[in-house]
């Protein structure tokens, strides 16, 4: 009986806190923050959620590591819904990920049948295009907004947090008695060796994100008497790379009679654009878009990184202005844009798609806000749409790779002087 034995399951801070007491043998200690372990902790008391449903969360998050190490994982209850999901989400994760090993076995005494009452929905929200968008298409069901701090934003990082709460309240389109906001420790209860199990590096992204975020709401759907959770797309079926939130994951990411919709799929970043101005000249409201997660951003948008540049420029190709929509435009917006591809980098399938995205908007857009002067703007958007993206992509990613595991071993190793390093250049 070797790997990760849960030994109980504990409900703190007046049943806010979900607190999980399990072991794990000396082989597998080396992936996980022994003093860190598990939790979520949310803004209403699920004390009363049932064992087999409680346990979801801390499963979405040790399974997968479970699939890739080879441990095997002991509790006493499950429900049956997500235990059978289980089994399709480990098949969808080896389609892209052969290094999945034969083994990592979860082992349980009882599986319950669980029914939850109710028809509410609730819709993941992180304030960024892909979630504002899902809530403009969903906006008539009333979804309950949900947040959850140490995704995006660190727990240690209060002061963005609040920021990011202070925002959610100040839009007149939100409904503030349907916000609801939770923490978890979900990406930092396990170190930097995880990230290592793949060959990029991100764990988050390629195989966490999705199982993770969904199944930290498993006792708010029993809570909020909710049947139905939406997840907001990044991508579509135009691209089909391993991800850790497509539809193949997310929509059998499921438990008791509660059914996921991997939303917006069949649109483009682009289309989601659209989507968010219509809806906000319908409504008469701005909308403030929280597109940006860089380390050197001072507000909720750093307004330089790349993906802040793609959000402006398919703003600008819809024709309207991104300072209505929580950006502003940096001086030298354009020439900003052609920097990224003057020389050969790498960029994931993912970024490539999504620059391909706006080439083909720019090339079929005909009224672009104009910055300041419409000439020269138009002349590097030509030079924008006229870009061989294939040629400037760095096809030498194996030695990349490579070069990247070896950065990012050495970035977590030594940790401390790296934090020292990031604090000097903000």
């Amino acid at each position: 009986m070797k790997g990760i034995k849960l030994k109980a399951i504990n409900f703190e801070d007046s049943g806010k806190k979900i607190c999980y007491d399990y072991s794990i043998d000396r082989p597998y200690s080396k992936y996980f923050n022994l003093d860190n372990p598990y939790y979520s902790k949310y803004d209403v008391d699920v004390s009363q959620t049932p064992k087999s449903i409680a346990i979801i969360p801390l499963l979405s998050n040790i399974m997968p590591i479970s699939w890739f190490v080879g441990f095997d994982v002991y509790i006493d209850e499950l429900d049956e819904t997500f235990y059978n999901s289980l089994k399709e989400l480990r098949s969808q994760f080896e389609k892209h990920h052969p290094e999945i090993t034969h083994k990592g076995k979860l082992i349980f005494k009882k599986l319950v049948n669980n029914t939850l009452t109710g028809t509410n929905a609730l819709l993941l929200f992180s304030g960024g295009l892909d979630s504002f968008e899902s809530l403009t298409r969903n906006y008539e069901k009333q979804p309950y907004l949900i947040s959850i701090h140490g995704a995006d934003v660190e727990i240690s990082d209060t002061k963005r947090w609040n920021q990011f709460k202070k925002l959610n309240e100040e839009e007149n389109i939100i409904d503030n008695s349907k916000l609801s906001y939770i923490e978890s420790n979900l990406r930092d209860f396990y170190t930097y060796k995880v990230d290592l199990l793949i060959n990029s590096t991100s764990w988050w992204g390629e195989i966490q994100h999705g199982m993770a975020l969904l199944g930290v709401l498993a006792p708010m759907s029993y809570k909020l008497k909710a049947n139905q959770i939406f997840i907001a797309s990044s991508n579509t079926n135009e691209i089909d790379f391993g991800w850790g939130s497509r539809p193949e994951i997310d929509e059998n990411m499921v438990w008791a009679n509660v059914k996921i919709v991997h939303d917006g799929y069949h649109l483009r970043r682009t289309g989601k654009i659209e989507n968010v101005i219509d809806f906000s000249k319908k409504h008469n409201e701005n909308l403030f878009l929280r597109v940006c997660y860089s380390e050197l951003r001072n507000g909720a948008n750093c307004n330089t990184c790349p993906k802040c540049l793609r959000t402006m420029l398919g703003i600008i190709l819809a024709g309207d202005d991104p300072s209505k929509y929580g950006l502003q435009i940096p001086n030298n917006f354009y020439q900003r844009i052609l920097s990224i591809f003057s020389k050969k980098t790498k960029m994931s399938k993912g970024l490539e798609y999504e620059w391909w995205c706006l080439q083909e908007k720019a090339k079929d857009t005909k009224h672009v806000f104009v910055i300041q002067d419409k000439e020269k703007e138009t002349a590097f958007l030509n030079k924008f749409k006229n870009l061989n993206l294939k040629q400037i992509i760095n096809t030498e990613s194996d030695k990349v790779s490579k070069l990247n595991r070896l950065k990012f071993a050495l970035r977590n190793k030594y940790s401390t002087l790296y934090n020292i390093y990031l604090k000097a250049r903000r």
